[in-house]
């Protein structure tokens, strides 16, 4: 009895000296990490246009940083990437809100060198193994775009965390090497200089009306998902996704918790517990659920989910012709509901384009290259209502006159008063349709406008119409069309 209880303890005792050496490797050398650096680059946009503006680096960059050895002087954005060999080929990764202003360049994060790179050029390998929690990793970037070749320390938090956005929201892992503006799309990489993952995003908290970043708290894609995403791209030019053709959305305070107006508002305005059932687009493979709208959302394949962002994280993993099983719960009753996607295509986000407009209610035609927009009274079909619109600085008041006539629809996404957050140009009604995927989430969607046949010179032709898909400014309708 002693002897076998000594032995379980002595095997409990290996197995947890083998898991600590494993989490706590050994940190890299310094000829690691400076082998790595010959394999990252600073990514610099000098060509752009008012509809795609980089969220990677948020800053005038440097007027002669590094001069002799890197100049972003003109640039208009900038970031970080790294090299990868596939095959005979060399290509730089970096994240696609990185070089997102690029104006009409091909390829958002994958990029190919002009001429081919010189011996001084190196690629790194993309690590297969999943990182593991206390594992020391080491960021490496161009921080501020003034510090190219910067180097930071720190360990796996926490993996699989999900993150909200414009972009990815979920399988980031959670580190301690910290990233500032400008280190996005650079490399995470291990102590042998593998790359685990793709620094993606930064933490705030909010303070009152402040935010505070927290220079502990740094998000990196995980490298499983990011070669995944890779290879879709390299192969097929597109990563596929499938399409349901349904629209979910959850409401949230749009103050922060620590404020007087989240009380408040709370209060008259109260939140959804779980995501909920909206409306299913005609003839789409989600017409199962049009007999549940309003129920809520629990889970997905068995699998709970709490709120929209892990509704994506599931939905990002569909495949079209492989059947999901949604839980939806109302009022004490519990259904389960099968639905087989098809392939998101440009017909179908056509339809999620329609959706989003009659949405917004406003009237559409398609035109050459062009989506045409109609507002006011003469709206008619699924516009009709008067829609406010504001100068784009913002200047306009409240009270401004509601927008009518035709109009251009030039971009859609957020738009802030210090700049372009993040929009998108948009020339069809699938422009639309990824658009409004892509800021839904948010709550809150911008659409750019320029008055049909006026004069482009005048700055009183264009507006920015701002959807608030809740219908109030003290809440967000964060909502996933897909």
């Amino acid at each position: 009895m002693t002897r076998s209880i000594l032995k379980s303890f002595l095997c409990c005792v290996l197995l947890l000296a083998a898991s600590l050496r494993h989490a706590h490797a050994q940190p890299a050398t310094p000829a690691t990490l400076e082998g790595a650096l010959s394999a990252v680059v600073t990514v610099a946009v000098f060509e752009t246009d008012f509809a795609k503006r980089s969220l990677g680096f948020r800053g005038a960059p440097a007027d002669q940083a590094y001069a002799k050895m890197l100049d972003l002087s003109g640039a208009s954005g900038s970031g970080s990437g790294f090299i990868i060999r596939r095959g005979d080929q060399m290509l730089v990764i970096t994240n696609a809100h990185v070089i997102e202003q690029a104006a009409d360049k091909d390829g958002l994060a994958i990029l190919e060198f002009i001429e081919k790179p010189g011996n001084e050029v190196t690629a790194l390998e993309m690590r297969t193994a999943p990182a593991n929690i206390g594992e020391p990793v080491y960021a490496i970037g161009n921080p501020l775009g003034e510090y190219p070749y910067s180097v930071s320390e720190g360990i796996i938090s926490a993996k699989n965390r999900i993150r909200g956005g414009l972009t990815g929201k979920f399988g980031f892992l959670q580190t301690t090497a910290t990233v500032i503006w400008g280190n996005s799309g650079g490399p995470l990489v291990d102590a042998q200089g593998q790359v685990v993952g793709i620094n993606s995003q930064i933490a705030f908290a909010q303070q009152g009306n402040q935010s505070i970043w927290q220079p502990q708290i740094n998000f990196a894609l995980e490298m499983p998902i990011a070669k995944r995403l890779i290879e879709e791209l390299l192969q097929n030019n597109i990563v596929s996704r499938a399409y349901f053709g349904m629209e979910l959305s959850q409401k949230r305070s749009a103050y922060a918790p620590s404020s007087r107006e989240y009380g408040y508002y709370g209060r008259t305005y109260p939140s959804d517990e779980f995501p909920v059932v909206g409306k299913v687009i005609d003839g789409s493979p989600a017409a199962a659920l049009k007999g549940y709208a309003g129920f809520s959302v629990t889970a997905i394949d068995g699998e709970p989910v709490r709120n929209l962002e892990e509704v994506l994280g599931k939905l990002e993993q569909a495949k079209a012709g492989q059947a999901m099983t949604f839980t939806v719960k109302k009022d004490g009753r519990t259904e389960q509901v099968s639905i087989t996607p098809v392939a998101l295509d440009m017909q179908n986000g056509a339809k999620i384009g329609e959706a989003f407009l009659r949405m917004a209610n406003v009237a559409y035609a398609q035109e050459a290259q062009t989506v045409m927009l109609r507002f006011g009274s003469s709206a008619g079909g699924n516009g009709g209502q008067l829609q406010k619109g504001s100068s784009l600085d913002f200047s306009a008041s409240k009270t401004e006159t509601g927008l009518s006539g035709e109009w251009q629809a030039l971009g859609i996404g957020y738009f802030q008063q210090r700049g372009v957050e993040s929009m998108w140009r948009v020339q069809d009604l699938a422009d639309v349709g990824t658009a409004a995927r892509l800021t839904g989430m948010l709550g809150i969607v911008d659409i750019a406008l320029f008055r049909k046949g006026s004069n482009p010179n005048q700055s009183d032709n264009y507006k920015m119409k701002r959807v608030n898909i809740s219908g109030n400014d003290h809440q967000l309708q964060q909502t996933l069309w897909y």
